[in-house]
């Protein structure tokens, strides 16, 4: 489980609980969930875009050079 989903799980039980202890808990807690959830949604997409930038760099650096082959090579090959 991520962190942004356990988070998310402890708002919501946290939201229960208030409402259960105080009536009018979630009415004032509600705006704080929804910046809570897209502040948490903005960084986990920015991660995971840093990670995919940096798997595409991985990638670029990875690239094989092209191979010549001598006659002998070739023939070996072929063999």
């Amino acid at each position: 489980m991520s962190g942004a989903t356990l988070m998310l799980g402890a708002v919501i039980v946290g939201l229960l609980v208030g409402a259960a202890l105080v009536p009018g808990a979630p009415i004032f807690a509600l705006p704080i969930v929804v910046v809570l959830v897209v502040v948490l949604g903005t960084l986990e997409l920015r991660r995971r875009s840093e990670e995919a930038s940096s798997m595409e760099s991985l990638r670029e650096g990875a690239q094989a050079e092209s191979i010549e082959f001598t006659a002998r090579d070739k023939q070996t090959l072929v063999d």
